[in-house]
């Protein structure tokens, strides 16, 4: 049994192969699997293509799962704990400003840049972050913006402070994109494990693929890894690529056509 993936393009876009092979899995009995690093708030504008196929969705980097139209919070940050950690990270980047992921909503502190991949405006509210960790809403993600480091070096600081949370980013490294912060238990490689002993898949039997520095936990986790695209974190060079997931699995089929696939999809 294999698990494989789904990348939407930063322009919004999916291949129309990838959508064509995927379908052509699905009506084999293959169960379908997204897992991304949106939050389900930020799922509306999906193509009506990827909607339509029968998808298991995994947001917010595992922190979340949509289940029947409804959001599930699998693995939400301690509000104290996030202020804690806002803190330390503060007092070696004074420029840093945060905001905070509820899968319904978004909050962020005045000086927060936004990034425009997820963060909205029509639901998010403004404010410092002692009030932001104080919510009664759960706290998916903890989102760090430098106004001196990029996101690269924004992490290394940030996991240097040993608070033993999930740190990754989905923009390049070099960029100023938002530096994410999760719960321990949340990362898209958590949730491939998850899925894969719910469905009694060996790691070894899945193949994932991924384009993005968050999905290396994912990558991680499975037998067969596969690159779609031209890398946009460094440490993905190391695997094998493809130029789109259609393409692999047209180049594979004697994988899927007469083995059931669960799959697993990145963006």
């Amino acid at each position: 049994m294999t698990s494989t993936g789904l990348s939407v393009r930063p322009d919004g876009l999916v291949l129309d192969e990838d959508i064509d092979l995927l379908r052509q899995v699905s009506a084999g009995g293959t169960r379908l699997v997204f897992v991304t690093g949106r939050p389900s708030r930020c799922l509306s504008d999906l193509p009506a293509a990827v909607k339509e196929l029968p998808l298991r969705v995994v947001t917010s980097n595992g922190a979340s799962e949509v289940v029947d139209g409804r959001t599930q919070i699998l693995a939400p940050l301690d509000g104290p704990r996030v202020r804690d950690f806002c803190e330390a990270l503060r007092r070696v980047d004074p420029q840093v400003n945060f905001a905070t992921e509820f899968e319904s909503a978004f909050g962020y502190e005045p000086g927060y840049a936004w990034w425009p991949a997820t963060d909205t405006g029509a639901d998010g509210f403004c404010t410092d972050i002692t009030e932001l960790t104080s919510s009664a809403l759960p706290i998916t993600k903890l989102l760090c913006r430098s106004g001196d480091l990029n996101a690269g070096d924004l992490a290394r600081k940030a996991q240097a402070l040993g608070f033993g949370v999930t740190i990754t980013y989905s923009c390049r490294p070099q960029e100023g994109g938002p530096v994410e912060v999760l719960s321990p238990l949340a990362s898209k490689g958590h949730a491939v494990r998850r899925i894969l002993e719910e469905a009694g898949v060996t790691p070894a039997e899945a193949v994932a693929f991924g384009d993005r520095a968050n999905d290396i936990p994912m990558l991680e986790s499975v037998g067969e890894v596969v690159v779609i695209g031209a890398p946009a974190e460094p440490r993905l060079a190391a695997f094998p690529s493809a130029a789109s997931v259609g393409k692999w699995l047209a180049a594979h089929d004697d994988r899927w056509r007469t083995h059931h696939l669960d799959t697993g999809g990145t963006t």
